[in-house]
């Protein structure tokens, strides 16, 4: 099998590592989010048998892209958040409308990003929730979630987690639990994790 694969192109490029969590679709396949931080290219994979077998998508057709996060909404469309690196400081999004396998051109979002990690979730509510430094360049000292009501077409709410000149708050992870509570874990000072939980009124208060 690793003679086999080696043989590939995508294969031989060393380096394809996750970090976003990944996303379990509608019919229960599971896609893993990748990216290749020697090209900045994502890609994905994705089983259907718990990991005994693997397919991968296209490259997402862009480069200067890395550590997509994906969200699947209910008619099978999925959409892909990504870290952005290059010199316009604003997250992108691609979609996908065939289950994780192409991706459509990169677009730029209206949210502010200095190029760090961005995590995205659908809430139980249907509600998107973004985490990300809202910030257009600079160190990493701001960290905020945003909620959107329209599948990402606009940020209604936004909220600070952090707010501390010269600080360093890096690589959020966002999750919800069954009782609704909102819980999101990140990189604190480069000195350890720090773990924040709330509720969608919480953010929806604003500060």
């Amino acid at each position: 099998v690793l003679q086999a694969r080696m043989k590939e192109v995508r294969f031989q490029r060393i380096g394809w590592m996750p970090r976003a969590h990944p996303l379990i679709r509608h019919d229960g396949t599971l896609i893993l989010p990748l990216s290749n931080e020697n090209f900045d290219i994502p890609m994905m994979a994705l089983t259907s048998d718990g990991g005994e077998t693997w397919t991968y998508s296209d490259p997402v057709p862009a480069i200067g892209m890395i550590q997509p996060s994906l969200v699947e909404f209910p008619e099978g469309r999925i959409d892909a958040y990504f870290r952005n690196s290059d010199r316009r400081q604003r997250i992108k999004r691609s979609t996908s409308t065939d289950g994780g396998l192409t991706w459509s051109l990169p677009e730029l979002t209206d949210r502010l990003h200095p190029g760090g990690g961005v995590e995205v979730l659908r809430l139980q509510s249907g509600n998107l929730a973004l985490v990300y430094n809202n910030k257009e360049k600079g160190p990493r000292d701001k960290l905020a979630i945003s909620l959107s009501t329209d599948e990402g077409k606009t940020w209604k709410w936004t909220r600070q987690l952090e707010d501390t000149t010269g600080g360093r708050f890096d690589y959020p992870s966002i999750a919800q639990a069954d009782d609704g509570t909102i819980h999101v874990s990140y990189s604190w000072e480069l000195r350890t994790i720090k773990h924040a939980e709330f509720n969608e009124d919480w953010v929806q208060q604003g500060n």
